[in-house]
């Protein structure tokens, strides 16, 4: 898998991070499911079937806007698989992501146009 997948609107980066979990809330299923988010536009849970643990930690996700931010998840399973009923699953292997929201941005957003629509040099 590579280090970074999509799923609608969730975003997964496979991160490096040996060192124990130092968060507030945790989350711990040993062979079950788990919701990671709902989706935005339908409300259709993104799940998590697995031996996984959730969390929060802020200080390793200082890069990420505080809106978009969902939580770290570790598996602890060979595999977990994250399943949406409008996407296909993504099996992901043992180790530690981080879940953030991804939006859709226009091209105006990106700073490609101007507020006219036209093309920025």
């Amino acid at each position: 898998m590579p280090g970074l997948c999509a799923q609608g609107d969730v975003l997964i980066e496979r991160i490096d991070a040996r060192s124990p979990i130092n968060a507030s809330t945790a989350q711990s299923i040993g062979d079950g499911s788990m919701v990671v988010a709902e989706g935005e536009a339908t409300g259709h849970q993104h799940r998590l079937v697995g031996a996984v643990t959730m969390y929060r930690d802020d200080a390793l996700a200082r890069d990420i806007p505080p809106d978009l931010y969902v939580a770290h998840i570790r598996i602890d399973s060979p595999t977990a698989r994250l399943e949406h009923e409008e996407h296909g699953s993504i099996i992901l292997p043992q180790g530690t992501y981080r879940v953030r929201r991804q939006r859709q941005l226009e091209p105006i957003d990106g700073g490609l146009l101007d507020d006219s629509g036209v093309l920025e040099d």
